[in-house]
């Protein structure tokens, strides 16, 4: 039986090697581009989180801005609207007298936060002439919105800046934290996309604090979508009815100053004492 020659024995194994030297090479390659289209992938999430992250912050603090221009108000003064036409003896003598009250002692024209002419009960938030309260206990809306008209309000409508600072300011110190939702009196279940205050009064779109694209209708969590709105200390965000989040209910505050009527006669005495009382009550 005649053996195969050595050269062509080493020739073959030669050409085994360097198929397996290929083979190897390929492998490393293969490896290698997938470890650079992982990094990739990486890179363009990570840029991806940065620019949506920036978006957000930019959004923050153009929201911020409008709200801090928004808190700072003018309010002039009731005493300086002169009137057009003479006024009788009477009236004039009692007009002067007013105007000899100290002025640290509160005007009953003016509403302040304190405004000693009206009251809240206790855990109820005074600002102007409405109380607030933040409640802690969560529930739906429409079970929240029960509980404040069981207590002779219901879920607030926020009519001006000046009001949502005024919550947005309140949250913040009672629970301390950014990520705390409050039901607020307004809906959209009546028709999706007309927003309406508990009241019946339609949304005014020139006054609205919703987050960056909210409302959204996320049908995700709740196949009837997001119809009620929420709010944590500086925006709006849309949220199905069904969810259990903290409420705010909003209702008058008690007028405890004297009304007088039209053609009364007031002693300065008596406007005098009155407040002194109201301030002493405050201290």
């Amino acid at each position: 039986m005649m053996s195969r020659p050595q050269k062509y024995i080493e020739g073959e194994a030669l050409h085994s090697q360097h198929a397996k030297s290929n083979n190897a090479l390929k492998l490393r390659v293969a490896v290698l581009v997938v470890c650079v289209l992982l990094v990739s992938a990486l890179v363009v999430t990570y840029l991806l989180f940065e620019l949506l992250k920036t978006r957000e912050n930019l959004r923050n603090l153009e929201l911020k801005q409008k709200t801090i221009k928004a808190d700072v108000t003018v309010t002039q003064p009731c005493n300086i609207i002169q009137p057009t036409t003479p006024q009788p003896t009477e009236i004039t003598t009692i007009t002067q007298s007013y105007t000899m009250i100290p002025t640290t002692t509160p005007q009953p024209s003016e509403i302040t936060t304190n405004d000693p002419c009206y009251e809240c009960e206790d855990g109820w938030k005074q600002h102007g002439e409405n109380c607030y309260f933040f409640s802690t206990r969560k529930s739906s809306w429409d079970a929240s919105r029960t509980v404040c008209r069981t207590q002779g309000g219901d879920l607030v409508k926020i009519d001006s800046s000046e009001e949502q600072s005024f919550l947005r300011t309140t949250i913040q110190q009672i629970t301390g934290s950014y990520v705390i939702y409050f039901w607020i009196g307004l809906t959209d279940s009546a028709e999706e996309g007309r927003w309406l205050w508990v009241d019946g009064s339609p949304l005014n779109e020139r006054l609205t604090f919703w987050f960056f694209h909210e409302p959204d209708d996320w049908t995700e969590e709740d196949s009837d979508g997001e119809d009620c709105a929420r709010m944590e200390p500086m925006y709006w965000f849309d949220k199905s009815c069904k969810a259990r989040e903290r409420s705010i209910c909003e209702k008058p505050a008690a007028a405890v100053c004297p009304h007088f009527s039209s053609g009364t006669t007031v002693r300065v005495e008596d406007t005098m004492s009155y407040f002194s009382k109201a301030n002493a009550a405050n201290i």
